[in-house]
């Protein structure tokens, strides 16, 4: 691995070295005629500056851009002409005649300043737009140091929920638009790179990024038919322009968690249980996480010289985790170009590949296994007592107090889960202008990733000691993509026209390949799983297509009234002949008035669309019987044969899930357009949701997948824009979203009025005793994720009846059952964010501050640390140095408790958050440096909140699991991180 990075390195510092020689040759210009240097300032028609704007030498690819105060510098023939632009002005030409200063005044251009948005297919004008998108821009998170694009997109976007489930260098990001529309399937929005369909937003360098569009309701995604249910994420990276240039971005961050838990010392747990403590004991919090480092640099070039426009990029990161034994690290590569061949004919490539090494995640934690081992929850309820390794050496794997756990810090250390995913997307796109009103586009695209994963565990899953166990997997996945696009447009008077034409097909074919080699007879690793003493190994092979139909027209009278129709037809493999098509229509309508009462509203938009969109949440091969192999059955009543089994019960009538959307909004622009309002109202039921459907026991029980059930969710979206101040010398403009939903679970499997979801982990007293069977309720009236569980009430006291003092008390009837029902709910209701950017001179400053509320998060961290089924040795939070005694009757149980989910480790999950505070400071730049920018920013600095754990925002469950809530299993918090970091533009 080591010898792979050093290569890799020294192909990126070559790489770099090139880019910067072309760039010097690039800018040499030799002239005849005598040179001068010019100078001067651009600013726009009141007096302002403008940074950034392009000076170019006629005719050459000379060129230089203004600084932060809008002054620039250019050598250049006396006899010569400058040509100066700027994003949403009007290009201006100056002679230079001889003369060394020249200040330029731009004019406004009216018809760029209407910025231009992507919409999938196309383009349209922001003003233009029907339906509901939320438009970010790279401007919008330039200052805020990250390399994931989901971190970027937080907080940005109303009706847009990134969740950070877990502080784990390399762990997924959960992305919810407009609440959840699946229980078993897929909730993750569609994402959309560059038009080619279902890229990964994990992969992406997030300074490539030039816009992110969020396509909310279904007259905006009904484009995408069946897979537009949970909301589009349309991503454009940047292209070549201007003169040629290259940007260095580098930054280096610390990080840590921002508190340890409350937790018995080694002295007051050895006292309870009466073990003594050996050498002064551990602090197993303290030797588990530690201060973690991260260091990013990101290379580009980029300019556009006659017809060719060129952007590309290099990154590395390499972070290590805030546990022990954790990191990740990511390189990639970009090129982006672009080139006129005639007027007619335009061709652009775009080529990314990124190659990312996850190390040593071990999967305790996880909502998915009963596994304590290596993960929090272990760390904390450990023996305290004891060191981490005995005066011979070797480590203490195990605990006298019986609390059935091995030492956490060895099966850290001493295992390896290494995961490593390759991937390289392309895409070629033709633009010909047919006539003048009539362009065909044709758009290939290729998505290819290969993941590796190999885990070794020197100390294995359970909870008694065993032999080491092994095992690799691998998969290879490839997307192939043609789209088709033909567009018609023409203005007759008043009337603007454009209708959109698309055929699309995509092909997916996976291959897997896994082997577990069992425990190994000596010590090994996962390249020696033949060692294993009872090897298992499978491979597995998928493939699916879906080809696809759209139409869509626009009209507009006058930029006041905007109709548009979409009408998109899939065929998906997934499904038999009969069902493998899906319709999906859609309809937006708009009205715009502009200067009215008196002039003091510049634009009131309103609109209302309603559309339709699908879900194809299944498996390839779902609706057909599959079988299972490796399955024993003991024919002759005592030896096991080898056989097989039956796996999926076939269901040839599956179908899509749909979703149909409505949204009613408006949007508002006022004085001078520095303040923007945007509002909507939407409403969304999906139907036919695959569940499955238990069958009577006489058929031979199981369950068969069918399209059941019914989800509801409504909501508001507000967005409010503003300029507060805009002068030479100060800027200061201000950012507020809020989003509020609610669901409702409409219907569930024929004759079934609930589902009560299954309890994490076992039974044991060693882990969670739960008598209620679930802790997730999904019933018919009730939103998604209710918790299930029994009301706490304390302790018994001395003298009370139905329990031995000190036990926990919990709410029963009259026979002494428990009384079950719903205790809280784990989904957010309200989410809101304030994004302020102050520029003072040469100093620019970020404050983005969020706030999530309306929620409970299940605390099975604190529960499994405070005495589960009883064992007094495995409680070990520091609340129990408070539990009940006859001297002391607190509400604190000491003894005979059955752990039940219950209201005890239900928590407040309402939090506010200062995600992005950074300071920057831009310096004064010469000819040859276009801009140097140094910049502090500290993320996640303070968290206000009731929540006892580490991070009421971490969690558990996955990030496609759509009925379940906030679930606290031993989740990994996320990080208080500190950077420091330089840009230099040359």
């Amino acid at each position: 691995m080591m010898k792979k990075n050093r290569i890799f390195l020294s192909k990126l510092k070559g790489y770099i070295s090139f880019l910067t020689l072309f760039m010097l040759l690039n800018g040499v210009h030799l002239h005849a005629q005598t040179v001068i240097t010019v100078k001067g300032t651009v600013t726009d028609s009141q007096g302002m500056v403008l940074p950034g704007a392009s000076i170019l030498e006629k005719g050459t690819t000379n060129g230089a851009t203004s600084d932060f105060d809008g002054n620039y510098m250019i050598d250049v023939p006396s006899n010569s002409v400058l040509v100066f632009s700027y994003v949403g002005y009007k290009t201006q030409e100056a002679s230079v005649s001889n003369k060394t200063f020249i200040n330029i005044e731009l004019e406004e251009d009216a018809a760029t300043l209407d910025e231009v948005v992507v919409v999938g297919y196309g383009t349209a004008k922001k003003s233009d737009l029907t339906g509901a998108v939320s438009s970010v821009s790279s401007k919008d998170f330039e200052k805020q140091p990250v390399f994931r694009v989901e971190d970027a997109l937080q907080g940005r976007a109303s009706g847009v929920i990134v969740n950070k489930n877990s502080g784990a260098p390399g762990s997924e990001i959960k992305i919810r638009i407009r609440g959840s529309n699946s229980i078993n399937g897929n909730n993750q929005p569609l994402v959309v790179i560059d038009g080619v369909i279902g890229a990964d937003l994990r992969s992406i360098n997030t300074n490539d990024v030039a816009s992110m569009e969020v396509l909310k309701d279904a007259s905006a995604t009904a484009i995408y038919g069946s897979r537009g249910a949970n909301g589009v994420i349309l991503v454009t990276t940047k292209r070549g322009s201007g003169v040629a240039s290259i940007h260095v971005d580098a930054f280096t961050a610390i990080s840590s968690i921002s508190k340890h838990l409350d937790i018995l010392s080694a002295e007051e747990f050895g006292a309870i249980n009466n073990l003594p403590v050996i050498d002064g004991g551990t602090d197993y919090q303290d030797r588990y996480f530690r201060t973690g480092y991260t260091q990013n640099v990101q290379v580009s070039l980029s300019g556009k010289s006659d017809n060719i426009g060129y952007f590309v990029s290099g990154n590395l990161v390499d972070q290590s985790g805030t546990s022990i034994n954790s990191n990740y690290k990511r390189y990639s590569l970009r090129a982006n170009l672009d080139a006129k061949m005639s007027d007619k004919l335009s061709v652009g490539l775009n080529l990314y590949g990124s190659s990312e090494e996850t190390l040593n995640l071990i999967s305790g934690g996880s909502a998915s296994s009963p596994d304590d081992r290596a993960g929090i929850i272990a760390v904390l309820g450990w023996d305290p007592t004891l060191p981490v390794k005995g005066a011979d050496g070797n480590y203490n794997l195990s605990s006298p107090n019986g609390s059935g756990l091995i030492n956490p810090i060895a099966e850290r250390l001493e295992s390896e889960a290494n995961g490593t995913i390759n991937s390289l997307n392309a895409n070629l796109n033709l633009s010909y202008d047919i006539t003048e009103n009539l362009n065909l586009t044709i758009v290939g695209g290729l998505l290819y990733n290969n993941s590796l994963s190999e885990i070794y565990r020197g100390v294995p899953s359970g909870t008694v000691l065993s032999n080491p166990t092994g095992s690799a997997s691998t998969s290879y996945n490839t997307t192939l993509q043609n789209s088709n696009i033909l567009t018609w447009s023409n203005t007759y008077d008043k009337h603007n026209i454009k209708v959109t034409g698309l055929f699309e097909i995509q092909n997916f074919v996976r291959k897997g390949f896994n082997a577990n080699a069992g425990e190994y007879t000596i010590p090994a690793n996962f390249y020696s799983l033949e060692l294993g003493t009872a090897p298992l190994v499978s491979a597995n092979l998928s493939k699916s297509t879906i080809h696809s139909y759209m139409g869509r027209a626009e009209y507009n009278f006058d930029q006041k009234l905007y109709l548009t129709g979409t009408l998109r037809a899939d065929t998906s493999s997934r499904f038999r002949p009969g069902n493998q098509t899906g319709y999906f229509p859609s309809g937006s309508l708009a009205y715009q008035f502009r200067d009215i009462f008196d002039g003091a509203v510049q634009r009131l938009k309103l609109r209302a669309g309603y559309g339709e969109v699908g879900n194809q949440a299944i498996a390839p091969y779902s609706t057909y019987n599959t079988l299972l192999t490796g399955q024993n059955y003991p024919l002759d009543g005592s030896s096991e044969t080898r056989g097989v089994s039956l796996g999926t019960i076939a269901n040839p009538d599956l179908t899509w899930e749909t979703t149909k959307q409505s949204n009613i909004g408006f949007d508002v622009s006022f004085f001078d357009r520095k303040v923007n309002f945007s509002a909507n109202k939407y409403w969304k039921n999906t139907t036919d949701l695959l569940l499955e459907v238990p069958l009577p026991d006489f058929t031979g029980g199981g369950a068969v997948l069918s399209n059941v059930g019914e989800i509801f969710n409504g909501g508001w979206e507000f967005d409010l824009e503003t300029v507060l101040a805009g002068t030479e010398k100060f800027n200061w403009s201000a950012n507020l979203n809020y989003s509020y939903n609610k669901s409702e679970v409409k219907s569930l499997t024929a004759g079934q009025q609930e589902i009560l979801l299954s309890p994490i982990g076992g039974t044991s007293a060693g882990g969670i005793a739960n008598t209620t069977g679930a802790y997730v309720r999904l019933k018919v009236g009730e939103p998604l994720g209710q918790f299930y569980g029994a009301t706490f009430l304390g302790t018994y006291k001395t003298g009370e009846t139905g329990g031995n003092p000190g036990e926990a008390k919990y709410l029963k009837d009259d026979e002494g059952n428990l009384i079950l029902g719903v205790i809280g709910n784990g989904i957010p209701k309200h989410t809101w964010a304030l994004n302020n950017t102050v520029e003072f001179g040469d100093f620019d400053l970020n404050i983005l501050i969020r706030g999530v509320h309306g929620y409970d998060v299940f605390n099975f961290t604190r529960g499994k640390i405070s005495m589960p089924g009883g064992v007094q040795s495995l409680a070990t939070y520091g609340e129990y140095r408070n539990r009940w005694t006859p001297q002391n009757e607190t509400d604190i149980p000491s003894s005979g408790d059955l752990f039940v989910n219950s209201t005890r480790f239900l928590e407040k999950g309402d939090f506010v958050r200062l995600s992005n505070l950074a300071v920057g400071y831009n310096l004064k730049v010469n000819k040859y440096l276009k801009s140097i920018r140094f910049y502090a920013s500290a993320q996640n600095l303070f968290t206000l909140t009731d929540y006892k754990g580490y991070d009421p925002e971490a969690s558990s469950i996955g990030a496609t699991e759509g009925a379940s809530a906030s679930l606290d299993y031993g989740a990994n918090p996320n990080s208080r991180t500190y950077t420091l970091g330089l840009k230099i533009g040359f």
